[in-house]
């Protein structure tokens, strides 16, 4: 699927369940940070989400702390120009350990909190990456 229609089906809500897996919320992510600037990159991958999970009836799912922080992981670790194939072959822990790579941030009480998954917080470990987006 190309991108543009990958993100067409994604903000229709139509992309099948079984095909919405952790790698396409990287892709997701990649591709608007790829179009926008990093605050509305940041504000579509959240609305999405949220939007995508409440079609499948998810009103619980959402975690706004693990969507802000990992989008801008990703943002940190873009270079201009580069595909998303070889985004991934660089960064192969963004598929794999997301959740591990987030720990660095976050300490496992502050992620796993009522409140992070409500909404975002800042980490309480180091600070996220700057980015450049």
């Amino acid at each position: 699927m190309s991108d543009d229609d990958f993100l067409a089906a994604f903000e229709a809500c139509i992309i099948p369940k079984a095909d919405w897996t952790h790698a396409a919320h990287i892709r997701m992510a990649w591709l608007y940070l790829s179009r926008l600037p990093f605050p509305a990159a940041v504000q579509n991958a959240r609305s999405g989400i949220a939007k995508y999970n409440r079609s499948l009836g998810n009103t619980s799912g959402y975690h706004d702390t693990v969507t802000v922080a990992a989008v801008t992981v990703i943002a940190s670790r873009m270079a201009d120009g580069e595909p998303y194939p070889a985004f991934l072959a660089r960064n192969p822990d963004l598929i794999g350990n997301l959740m591990g790579v987030l720990q660095g941030y976050y300490s496992e009480v502050r992620i796993k909190s009522a409140e992070a998954a409500a909404e975002f917080v800042e980490p309480d470990l180091r600070p996220l990456p700057a980015t450049s987006r």
